[in-house]
């Protein structure tokens, strides 16, 4: 039997024991199936280690960010400096451009800020009110753009800042506009690269080989951060601690290698095809958005040498803790057994509320005498675990030590890792979006028809 829990002073812990069979009835993971794998979980620590030394050029240069980003702070900073003598900026991207970022910000508790960081607003999905009523709240003077795609090229977010830029050069006229313009885009190829180079915009590189929904580490998630106040340091130093901690060719001793063999074995050797994620922690709701990119534009696919083979991938879900009990959990309990789910809990929270009550409240809630806020929420994730453990479904447990900048960047780091060898365990490459792009090119086709 393997070991299921992986704790580390200071480092989140990992309890994979509901993930799998056991004598109560738990139909999940067989531990002797997670043995055969062993062979495989050699190939792909190789593989991703290969050509390490390369550092932003190796093909998994995403894994290697906490390290590499280290060392190439200083520009990133220089940039933010800048951008904090603007009360606002507007964060033009979309999708592995600003999920990572909005998720750590939402995450780190912001009154650890200095009061003089700038604020952030993203402009994201194309909605024609969202944008104007985001307009009507800015002062031009005070405003900056940060314009942020690999490609340089997606749609809607060169809508939005062709808007946005027209709506500083309209005010400040061009010249003064310019001076308030950043961009985080391909290091040598693209309209946005182009146009930097043209106006003299200050241009921050996204490394070539790291994909959109891979890179909140690069300086796609690091400038924004760094003006908003975040701890880059700290960041990185999370998650090239959890680097250091999955570096191992064995399950036992890397806990991103288990938790991948689990994910892919529930899914093809279990029939669970939806993977929920529930947190007990209302910062960690965009976190969990950016999982649900990251798992399924990365392993929703088949892979192409085997067209007949079945797909790869699990359906991923968020679910809310305790909310969500309120409205998902009758459909867990006694629905079809086709998932598995993931719980994160805080050990230590920042605040702990007591509940007050009158005698007359006593009456009627005497188990809250005595009780804080934090226990109710630790009573509520223990319950709604026991209850979908007794209904048979499989589970594990992620524990947070605090809620900081290093733990951030532990969890980035662990799931970019577990997708990308879980994807390696399905054969197929979790680094490209081939279906997506096909969707793109079409919006682009569809804009070419004349109006009218």
């Amino acid at each position: 039997m393997p070991s299921h829990t992986h704790p580390t002073p200071a480092l989140i812990e990992i309890d994979t024991g509901n993930f799998y069979t056991s004598p109560s009835g738990l139909q999940a993971v067989d531990p002797g199936e997670l043995a055969k794998l062993s062979g495989k979980f050699s190939e792909i620590i190789q593989s991703v280690n290969a050509g390490q030394h390369h550092g932003l050029e190796a093909e998994y240069a995403c894994l290697n960010l906490g390290l590499t980003m280290a060392a190439q702070l200083e520009p990133i900073q220089s940039a933010a400096n800048s951008l904090r003598q603007f009360r606002d900026v507007v964060v033009v991207g979309i999708g592995g451009s600003s999920l990572g970022t909005k998720a750590i910000l939402q995450a780190v508790d912001p009154d650890a800020f200095a009061r003089d960081m700038a604020r952030l607003h993203f402009a994201e999905n194309i909605d024609s009110y969202s944008l104007h009523r985001l307009l009507s709240q800015l002062d031009p003077a005070t405003t900056a753009l940060l314009c942020i795609s690999k490609s340089g090229g997606t749609v809607e977010t060169v809508v939005q800042y062709l808007i946005l830029r027209d709506w500083l050069s309209q005010r400040l006229g061009e010249p003064r506009a310019r001076r308030q313009q950043w961009v985080v885009t391909d290091p040598k190829s693209g309209w946005l690269r182009e146009l930097a180079t043209r106006e003299g915009l200050v241009a921050l590189p996204v490394p070539p080989r790291v994909g959109g929904r891979y890179s909140v580490l690069s300086a796609v998630g690091l400038l924004p951060l760094a003006a908003a106040g975040v701890d880059l340091q700290q960041l990185l130093a999370g998650a090239a601690d959890n680097a250091r901690r999955c570096s191992a060719v064995t399950a036992n001793d890397n806990p991103a290698l288990e938790m991948a063999a689990l994910y892919y074995l529930l899914d093809t050797r279990c029939r669970k095809r939806i993977a929920v994620m529930m947190p007990y922690i209302n910062r960690l709701q965009l976190f969990v958005d950016w999982y649900c990119q990251l798992w399924a534009e990365s392993l929703g696919k088949w892979d192409r040498r085997q067209p007949d083979t079945t797909p790869a991938g699990t359906l991923p879900v968020r679910a809310m803790g305790a909310v969500d009990q309120h409205s998902q959990l009758q459909m867990y309990l006694e629905s079809r057994h086709d998932k598995f789910f993931t719980f994160i809990e805080l050990k230590q929270w920042e605040h702990n509320l007591p509940i007050p009550l009158s005698e007359f409240d006593r009456q009627h809630f005497s188990y809250l005498s005595g009780k804080t806020m934090v226990d109710v929420v630790d009573a509520e994730f223990r319950a709604t675990r026991q209850v979908i453990t007794d209904a048979g479904h499989p589970n594990m447990t992620i524990r947070l030590p605090a809620l900081n900048a290093h733990v951030l960047g532990q969890l980035i780091d662990l799931y970019q890792r577990v997708t990308v060898y879980t994807g390696l365990l399905y054969g197929i490459n979790p680094l490209d979006q081939p279906s997506v792009e096909k969707g793109k090119r079409l919006a682009i086709e569809l804009l070419k028809i004349p109006a009218g």
